[in-house]
């Protein structure tokens, strides 16, 4: 009995000291509270009568943070007592936002001095995502949201002890900004946790902005909104104006509209990133995208989002020769038009006649040691578009610095396109959108006949169908349909490849993601159908993360459309791979984590043979300064049933058929992105089939203030076989000077060893006004062959106009 009494005054004791604890410190509406244990969502109150009410938002090892959901009169402080209420609140835990309308917009000019901005509720209390995860931000940060019946506004006020340390390397719209002092800005108006659009802007008013699927893990970079920024730098800080057109972003309009957001800063100088909700604490850069842990945005009503009507026609006189078959100069005239049309409030119609992308830069020399097929991204705009919408099949893997191509059933390069080539595109037109829950894009193109070489190329017709519909929480299941149509000599469109598939993308959790897809292919000139299978398991968590891929091609699929990265001499194939890493935060000051990553790819062909396996072992060490360094041991096995050739230029060395084994040591250094001078190397040694391989990789850049930027891209290696010696070269420069924000030049010039060939490109871009650009261009294409000689010119002036209707 006494020891029963005991025990009943021990726990009498002890319960308090979890049920109620102590307010450290109040930012905005956050509270972080010490000394007391609560359930995530519970809720809390502080002592005394008629107290504040609290829901906990986030519970940390040693302290609890809450949001204010009442205050009652009496705003929480330093020092007040907090206990855990029996009760519940409705809803999850999530932070709020509020938007004012206005009836006078302010003028977009970096000051926040306008009456509008005086109207507004201010937020406060970002918390830090690194180092110091969900604590307060050292550097206070308030934002402000008003809107009106065009535009929604988001002022921002960013303090800084040390102003003078504010990092601006950049100038340029689209510009890398991550590095740079910068604000973030994601929207999610259809508050589904599934798509949303992202904004960037840096101290000098940069601009950068990119679509995003998938819950975040998709996004599109190339994406570009028509939106106005301004920032204005000052003794305290720097101040920050944003005006995004409602007739730009696609919502559900209603008389009181509910949106995700979420809102970030990067503090340059201290490598400190921000943001007003911060989700799981991983490494990876791209957890400023995640889409499953956003605050809301509250206040919109009775937004109307006018009709979408713009049409954009360009003029495109210019002059061109190539050398080696045309004896005078070329001179032509262009003109064409872009045509965008709201259908509904959330789905627009993209008309294209007689497209151009003159504008577009060429594609990053590449060298490819390997049997599997090189993988060149997508950069015209009107392809870019709406780009998430007809994702379908395996995305990219990136690691290391190495990329692992994509398996689609749809590549937009396969349209207007044709070894590089251009080939006209007479007309397109493009359906892309969201209505309720289901998303939906239609894609028409058709492109003219073209003599390539000795190669006629017919007309060709691309039509692409994709509905994607959201299930559960953050889950999808979807359909796409592509159709790639030739005309045929005898007349008629008689020539066709077809390719169909299903798939699913199913999250129980915001750490685990299963991807899923079926598809099959037919064509004219194959009796037989063949089909794709893919399956692939995720998992993210704070200290581990990895995910295991099976990835089945059988002989005869081939979307034509699309991109399947077979290796050489193998047709259908079963590709498994899987890793698993290991992300360690040491108690150390000048360590921010650590990752150790094994890898392992196998490839069996369908008679059950492994001709390629590869065991790799990463070891990435990331400083505070965010600085890295990379270490690598790299195992493979290869077998080569047919010989194949590493240099086009020395068609007489071959590796011979044969089962090789070889092993590669990798280390290098990564400079942090906000340094004026950053410098990312690789060093690599190791056996390559007969012989060694030697190779040094630099992806280098300067940049003493915000207007000029030079970069430079090599890519060295030195093969040692008994045969010969081959020396494989690749040079990018990248010479960038803004004159403003919407004014700039850039001269790009490339050298390829092997290809023997040297590029050099002048383009000066204006941006008059929003959507609207003059465009000079100069290009000359050299071959080194022999000696240097001419191989092609050509100067180009575009001037398109943005007219909205």
């Amino acid at each position: 009995m006494r020891s029963c009494i005991l025990v009943f005054a021990l726990m009498t004791v002890v319960t308090p000291i979890y049920a109620q604890g102590t307010v450290q410190q109040v930012v905005g509406d956050l509270v972080y509270v010490e000394g007391l244990s609560a359930d995530l969502d519970g809720k809390l109150q502080v002592v005394g009568d008629d107290g504040a009410v609290l829901q906990a938002i986030k519970v940390l090892p040693n302290v609890v943070v809450a949001r204010v959901v009442e205050e009652n009169g009496s705003p929480v402080k330093s020092g007040d007592q907090i206990q855990v209420d029996d009760g519940t609140l409705a809803g999850s835990p999530r932070r709020v936002i509020h938007a004012t309308r206005v009836t006078d917009a302010p003028r977009i000019d970096g000051r926040l001095d306008d009456d509008a901005w005086q109207q507004a509720q201010a937020a406060e209390g970002f918390v830090q995502r690194d180092p110091k995860y969900w604590m307060p931000v050292t550097e206070r940060t308030v934002v402000k949201i008003i809107y009106d019946n065009k535009k929604i506004y988001f002022g921002f006020e960013c303090y800084d002890k040390n102003p003078g340390l504010i990092v601006t390397n950049n100038m340029r719209r689209d510009a890398q900004l991550s590095g740079d002092d910068n604000i973030q800005l994601l929207l999610d108006p259809f508050n589904d946790k599934q798509n949303g659009v992202f904004f960037f802007l840096n101290a000098l008013g940069a601009q950068a902005d990119m679509l995003l699927s998938n819950e975040g893990r998709t996004t599109n970079d190339d994406w570009d909104c028509i939106w106005e920024a301004r920032c204005i730098r000052h003794e305290k800080g720097w101040t920050a104006e944003i005006a995004i057109p409602f007739d730009q972003l696609r919502f559900n309009p209603s008389d009181e509209m509910e949106w995700g957001i979420n809102i970030g800063r990067y503090i340059g100088h201290k490598n400190e990133e921000t943001a007003f909700i911060v989700g799981r604490h991983t490494p990876s850069p791209r957890r400023r995208y995640q889409m499953t842990d956003m605050g809301v945005l509250r206040g919109l009503k009775a937004v109307k989002r006018k009709r979408l009507f713009q049409v954009k026609p360009y003029a495109l006189p210019g002059t061109s020769r190539n050398f080696a078959g045309d004896e005078d100069e070329n001179r032509t005239f262009e003109a064409g038009a872009d045509v965008r049309y709201g259908v509904t409030s959330n789905l627009a119609l993209d008309v294209s006649y007689n497209t151009d992308f003159a504008q577009v830069e060429a594609d990053q020399e590449q060298v490819n040691l390997t049997q599997f097929s090189q993988f060149f991204p997508e950069k015209r705009e009107f392809f870019l578009e709406g780009a998430q919408l007809f994702d379908f099949g395996e995305a990219a893997s990136t690691r290391g610095g190495d990329v692992r191509p994509p398996t689609l059933l749809f590549y937009s390069r396969r349209i207007g396109l044709d070894g590089g080539q251009p080939v006209p595109i007479l007309v397109g037109g493009k359906l892309a959108g969201k209505a309720g829950r289901t998303s939906i894009g239609a894609l028409n193109v058709l492109t003219d006949s073209e003599i390539l070489d000795t190669q006629t190329l017919p007309r060709r017709n691309f039509s692409v169908l994709r509905i994607k519909r959201d299930v559960l929480a953050r889950s999808n299941i979807g359909f796409i349909w592509v159709n790639k149509q030739s005309e045929v000599s005898e007349g008629g469109w008689g020539d066709y490849n077809r390719a169909g598939g299903l798939d699913f993308s199913f999250s129980p959790s915001t750490a685990v993601n299963v991807q899923a897809f079926y598809a099959r292919t037919w064509d004219k000139e194959q009796e037989e159908v063949d089909d794709a299978r893919y399956l692939r398991f995720s998992y993210s968590g704070t200290k581990y993360s990895g995910s295991a891929t099976v990835l089945d091609v059988e002989d005869n699929f081939e979307p034509e459309a699309g991109f399947v990265n077979r290796r050489r001499g193998i047709r259908g194939f079963r590709r498994y791979s899987a890793n698993l890493s290991y992300l360690p935060r040491p108690q150390n000051p000048n360590i921010r984590n650590l990752r150790f990553t094994p890898d392992i790819q196998v490839i069996e062909d369908d008679e059950g043979e492994v001709p390629f396996q590869r065991f790799r072992l990463d070891g990435v060490l990331a400083l505070q300064t965010a600085d890295r360094f990379l270490v690598r041991v790299e195992r493979t096995r290869d077998v080569v049933t047919r010989s194949f050739r590493p240099s086009s230029k020395r068609p007489d060395v071959a590796i011979p058929p044969d089962e090789y084994t070889f092993t590669s040591f990798r280390l290098g250094p990564d400079t942090a992105s906000y340094r004026k001078l950053q410098l990312d190397f690789d060093f690599l040694v190791g056996t390559y089939y007969t012989g060694h391989l030697y190779r040094v990789t630099a992806e280098n850049a300067y940049r003493p203030n915000g207007r000029l930027g030079i970069e430079l891209i090599y890519d060295g290696n030195w093969i040692r076989l008994p045969q010969a010696n081959l020396n494989i070269q690749a040079l990018s420069t990248r010479l960038i000077y803004s004159f403003t924000t919407d004014f700039f030049f850039k001269i790009f010039a490339q050298w390829n060893s092997d290809s023997e060939s040297v590029g050099a490109n002048f383009l000066l871009n204006y941006r008059f006004r929003p959507g609207s650009d003059i465009f000079f261009v100069y290009d000359h294409g050299f071959g080194t062959a022999g000696d240097l000689h001419q191989a092609s010119r050509a100067v180009l002036l575009k001037v398109s106009y943005l007219i909205g209707l």
